[in-house]
């Protein structure tokens, strides 16, 4: 009888081997994947529809007197289309061109930013003011901070 029950035992033995075995498999993966994800930002995707609302309230009457929301939104995408030739952000369904597996660090100058969507603007036939475009321009890159899209304003 003492054959049978060593063979049960081995039986059992290798029960429990293959289920620790597939556990540690199991939590191996999970925490890499976890791990990954946690050290991965998220995606940010730019609602227009939001974005225009936001940057047009957030203008100064002024502005606001001057500027339809249809204007704030041809403002936004000539600013969008900028970022997105910069390499700072990209299209739905695009992705941001990465280096090293890295996100590149690009640091991009109002005045330029201002000077391109200014002359989008007048090309459309815009009438608004560097000041207008200034402005929509700030509170364009406070919101697409606000959300994740972009980081903060570099010092110096």
């Amino acid at each position: 009888m003492a054959p049978a029950h060593y063979g049960a035992v081995v039986v059992w033995l290798f029960v429990v081997v293959a289920a620790l075995l597939v556990f540690a498999i199991a939590a191996g993966t999970v925490g890499r994947e976890t791990f990954r994800l946690g050290h991965q930002p998220p995606a940010t995707i730019l609602d227009i529809d939001e974005a225009v609302t936001r940057v047009g309230d957030a203008l100064p009457e002024e502005a606001q007197s001057r500027l339809t929301y249809d204007d704030v939104r041809r403002l936004i995408i000539a600013q969008l289309d900028h970022l997105e030739d910069k390499g700072i952000l990209a299209r739905h369904g695009r992705d941001v061109a990465v280096t090293d597996g890295a996100t590149p660090d690009v640091v991009l100058a109002d005045d330029d930013s201002v000077a391109v969507v200014l002359g989008r603007a007048e090309a459309e036939g815009l009438e608004v003011t560097d000041e207008d475009v200034f402005r929509v321009v700030s509170a364009l890159h406070t919101y697409l901070e606000d959300i994740g899209a972009v980081g903060p304003p570099a010092a110096g």
